[in-house]
């Protein structure tokens, strides 16, 4: 549960992020403008009306704009696919010692939990499967004392030292 002032600091922090966003957006914006009027007045000087240069500059940045952003957000996802497939292929393998089924001897064996697992004796060259069982438990709690009943109403307590 969050406290108060953990709510604040968060309810600021929003805001001074909305505010960022804004400064960049702005930033953003303006120096398009700023470019689109560079190209508009170069273009009106050497050929051509000034919108006609102004409106053909900020549409080719918009257009490239886009088109960077999304390479830039297909490349962000493909990165983040590829890492969630790699850490799920970690956590997938465990190395276990096991013992060959024919001769006996200790192997340490790469163990898949998603895929059929086998492995090739290192001393035999034999080829063993792995069977794996899982099975639920209850959970129980430590006993701290025990009291055992005497004649009557009479009972002796057991405390458990740690």
């Amino acid at each position: 549960m969050l406290t108060l002032l953990q709510m604040y600091c968060t309810i600021e922090q929003q805001k001074n992020m909305k505010k960022f966003e804004y400064l960049v957006l702005g930033i953003s914006i303006s120096s398009t403008f700023l470019i689109s009027t560079i190209f508009g007045f170069a273009g009106g000087a050497i050929i051509g009306t000034f919108w006609a240069w102004f409106w053909i500059s900020f549409l080719i940045q918009v257009i490239a704009f886009a088109v960077w952003n999304s390479f830039l957000i297909q490349k962000s996802d493909a990165i983040a696919q590829l890492a969630e497939i790699q850490l799920l292929e970690q956590l997938s393998r465990f190395v276990i010692q096991l013992s060959c089924a024919y001769c006996k001897q200790p192997n340490n064996v790469p163990i898949q939990l998603n895929a059929k697992n086998t492995f090739k004796c290192e001393s035999c060259n034999q080829v063993s499967g792995v069977f794996m069982q899982f099975t639920a438990t209850t959970l129980t709690t430590p006993v701290e004392s025990v009291k055992l009943p005497l004649g009557g109403s009479e009972s002796v307590e057991f405390k458990v030292g740690r």
